[in-house]
Parts: C-alpha cells; structure tokens; sequence
C-alpha cells in the first residue's frame, strides 16, 4: 500500500470518524465476553505484534534493564551527599549549591522529552533508543572520571538527557510492543519495577561506605559497565517496532486499521485508501541487526508536526489536567525524598546517616504494588464498562485509575508532615514514603493509558507534554521545598499539597461525564493531523 492517501480518502476517513465511534473509542469485546486482539497483527516480519511471545518479551526487557540501570545512576547522587561534600564546598559549585547535582538531571529529562519523542518519529525507535544508551555510557563513564564539580555538573545534566528517553519514548515503544488489552500491565511493570529496583539498589548503595563517605568516583566506574551490558542487550534483543500497519485481507474483506487503531472494512482493494499492499518482504536476523533501517511513515514532516502539537496539547485541557497532577504529585515525592533524611538524623529520632535511605525500601515496596494494584484493578474496571457500552471501550473508562493515586499521594503527604510536625512515631515516615511511591507509579501509568486512548492522533506530542512538564516542574519545585517547610512548618505545606492533589484529582469527575463529547469537539479542525499518532499513515 503507498504511504500516502488521497486527499478525497482522507476527507472520506474523517466523515467515518464523524459518524461512527469517536477517537479514543475502539470496540474491544465481543458479545460473547472475549476480549480482541487489537491492533490486528499483519502478516509481516516487521509487525512487532506479529512476532512471539518470546522476542517481544525479550524486547520489553531490555527497556526494563536499560530505564533501571539509567534511572539509578541519575538519582545515586542523593546518597553520596556526604562524599561530595567533602571534596566541593561553596566556592567549588559557586555560582549553584550541592544539590544542583540532584535537581538538574530531572530537568534534562523533562527536556528529554522534546528531543527523543520527535527524532524516534523521523529515525525510528531503534537510533535513538541505542544513541541514547550509548550517550548515558559516556556521561557515566566521564562522571567517574570528573575532576572538577563543573566536568561532573556537564555529565549528570547528560545522564538526565539520557535516561529522559524511558519516560518518554519508551512508553511508546511499549505501546509498540503491546495489544491494547495488554497495555496495563506492561506499562503498570515499566514504572513499578524500575521504580522498586531502583530504591533498593539506593538503600544498598549508601550502605557502603567507601562510596558514600570517601569517594563518589567509583559509583560511577563501575556502574559503567552495567550501562554497557544494557546497551548490548538492547542492540540484540530490542529490534525496530516503529511499524505502520498495511491493509490485510479477511474472509474475502478488506480491513485497515488507522493511526487511533480503530478498524475500517473495504470490500475491495479499489475502495481501499491507498490501493492494494505491496507483498511483504521477510527481514533476516542480521537485517534486524542494524543500526539504521529504513521506516514507513513519520519522516521530518512528522517531526514538525509533533512539535506544533505539543502546544495545541498544553492548551488541551484534557491533556493539561493529568500533567499538572503529575507535577503536582512528583513536587509531593520531592518534598518527602529532600527532607526525610535531615528529619530522621535529629530529635527526636537521631538516626545514623547509614540507617536513614532505608526509607526508601518502604518506598520500593510501594512502588512494586503499585503493579499488581494497577494490573487488575484497570483491566477489570475497564472491562466492566465495556461490557456495559456494547463492547465499545472509551478512553473514560480508564479514569477510574486516577482515584487509588490521588487518593494514597495526598494521604502520603499529608501523614508525613503531620508526623514530622508533631515527631510521632518514625514508622509513620517509612509508610508515608511508600504510598507516595505506590501513588507516583499508579498514576504514571494512569496518565499514560489516558492519553494514548484518549488522544491516540495525539499520542507522541502529548507523551512530551506530560513527560516533559511533570520533570521540568520538577526542577522549579526543587528550590521551593526548603523555603517552603521553614516558613509554612511541614504540616501546613504537606496539607497544602495534599488538598491540591486532590483539588486536581477531582476534575477527573466531570471529565469522566463530558469528557467524550469534549474530546470530540476538541478534535474538530485537526482531526486529518496524523504525524504524531501512535502509528502515522
């Protein structure tokens, strides 16, 4: 099939649109109860959806290895506090302080989002995600070999850059990978597990001392080669899945399938948009190899038109809401994360330096839940409101994911400034950590299902939105957290943001009674842009 419709086929598949399901709703369950496999596989080597079991787990896994291993190394910085110290003081970070070392990363990764997301668009997943691994080796390895706080400062802001990519365009590549049933779990693993590795292996860290009190160097030495495994297990398990789905033939019909993933039937080839597909050409092992293959669809047209709709989605307000939850609960975790460690170490509680980060052994165990909790409770409640519509799945039906992570991440912040304030038991700080961490895993996948359903044309720009926001934010809040807690006192401030998370959580309700037709509307006059769809065609 050619890679480009007819205008008069493009006018045709917007009037189908206009009168049948809107974006954002597919029909998913049969009327018996089964659930579809949707998108449809091709039959082509290059469908991703197309190959085993196996392959696409073994894809998925090297995402997992590669956000972890470059999720750590960003935030090690926190737990060698003491062995920076001691060799920068003031007039060594002059112009910033310490802790722009833990700050600036989760700028870079906010703009992270604006650089991979569209260059994955025009390249294909496979580039980028390899140049970016091979970019956080580099930084990593120079950042053990920095012998200035300004050669360190340079190579963490590139560690950040690095890592930006698996909050933001890794969550495509999974949608890649992924039918959309299956989406939940996959993308409910993505943030629960890396987010759960990676606090412990932070509470492992600060426990050895010739790093965390003589010398941070050899952190960053050896973690190197870490990096380098995951860049290898990348370069061979993790093949291309940017793949534009052709039209296929079944039971004498024809079926294609646009960017929203919705499923149009032709009777012929000649009525099909774009004329009959070419024969599909195997791809060999080696061939998957490559560094650089060439992708249908996207291109740099598909790389401008991404970043024109990445400001019609700031001012989408339903894409404006869920990023301005995240931020808001991402400013909760910095306000637990840059204070509990001052706040164990004094009266009442007097903790060790060395005893204080296994705070965040609690918080790996509640981001671990946060995968099962999300991995059955959306699949159910979704299913639920399916069956109920006919079979038809709206994007609304995954709201109901939003209330388990507004409800824990304002709880958490609220129980925990409430205990420092009044210095009741330290246990309550430990579970404090945890829910914010369940709260932040829950709803990174929330958002994500969100967006990509609700938005699927969208899908690419609006992923930069709420990536790139939520950690650019970050970096703003960062400097706010201290003033804030002197002035206000920890239980006024961790009230205050928890009555914002909830404040924003509720504009969930509404949205889930108007959303629809408010989603339609807002389609409206763009609803032919299709360069930053989940699969442009």
């Amino acid at each position: 099939m050619e890679s480009m419709c007819s205008s008069a086929a493009l006018k045709s598949e917007a009037s189908d649109l206009e009168i049948g399901q809107p974006q954002g709703s597919v029909f998913l369950i049969t009327a018996g109860g089964s659930i579809l496999k949707l998108p449809i596989p091709s039959r082509s080597s290059k469908d991703p959806l197309n190959w085993s079991k196996w392959k696409r787990t073994l894809a998925f896994l090297a995402i997992l290895v590669n956000s972890f291993v470059g999720l750590l190394v960003v935030q090690a910085p926190s737990v060698m506090v003491m062995s920076l110290a001691g060799e920068f003081g003031p007039d060594d970070t002059r112009p910033f302080s310490l802790s722009i070392l833990f700050s600036a990363p989760t700028l870079f990764m906010g703009i992270a989002a604006l650089l991979w997301i569209p260059l994955t668009l025009a390249w294909g997943r496979r580039p980028v995600y390899l140049l970016s691994i091979v970019l956080l080796f580099l930084s990593t390895l120079g950042a053990g070999l920095s012998t200035s706080f300004s050669q360190l400062l340079v190579s963490v802001c590139i560690q950040g850059l690095a890592e930006g990519i698996n909050t933001s365009a890794a969550l495509l590549m999974i949608i890649d990978l992924t039918f959309i049933h299956e989406r939940p779990q996959y993308i409910g693993a993505t943030w629960s597990i890396v987010g759960a590795l990676t606090l412990a292996s932070l509470a492992v860290v600060a426990q050895v001392p010739e790093i965390t009190t003589t010398s941070w160097r050899p952190f960053y030495l050896i973690w190197s080669f870490p990096v380098a495994v995951s860049c290898l297990l990348t370069f061979f398990l993790y093949p291309e899945t940017y793949f534009v789905r052709p039209a296929v033939a079944f039971e004498g019909r024809i079926l294609v399938q646009s960017s929203e993933e919705q499923v149009k039937v032709y009777e012929d080839w000649e009525n099909t948009p774009g004329g009959k597909g070419l024969p599909d050409v195997p791809t060999s092992r080696i061939q998957e190899l490559k560094f650089w293959r060439s992708i249908r669809g996207g291109g740099w047209r598909a790389v401008r038109a991404c970043y024109s709709q990445v400001f019609l989605c700031l001012v989408n307000p339903l894409m404006f809401w869920v990023a301005l939850l995240e931020a808001v609960l991402f400013g909760s975790m910095l306000a637990i994360g840059e204070t509990y460690s001052l706040v164990l170490m004094m009266e009442p509680y007097s903790m060790s330096p060395k005893s204080t980060p296994f705070v965040n052994l609690a918080g790996a165990l509640g981001s671990f839940l946060a995968w099962p909790a999300t991995a059955m409770f959306i699949p159910w409640i979704s299913k639920r409101l399916t069956v109920r519509n006919n079979g038809v799945r709206n994007a609304e039906h995954y709201l109901p994911a939003f209330i388990m992570p507004v409800i824990f991440g304002a709880l958490s912040i609220i129980l925990y400034g409430i205990t420092v304030e009044r210095k009741l038991h330290h246990s309550l700080i430990f579970i404090s950590y945890a829910f914010n961490s369940f709260s932040f895993a829950a709803l990174a996948t929330a958002n994500i299902l969100w967006i990509t359903e609700a938005f699927p044309r969208w899908a690419a720009p609006g992923v930069v939105v709420v990536s790139g926001l939520s950690y650019a934010a970050s970096f703003g809040i960062s400097f706010a957290i201290m003033p804030w807690a002197k002035s206000q006192g920890y239980e006024l401030m961790g009230i205050e943001i928890g009555v914002a998370i909830l404040v924003i959580g509720c504009v969930g309700i509404p949205v889930a009674f108007w959303g629809k037709a408010l989603r339609q509307y807002i389609h409206g006059r763009w609803t032919l842009n299709q360069e930053g769809a989940l699969r442009p065609q």
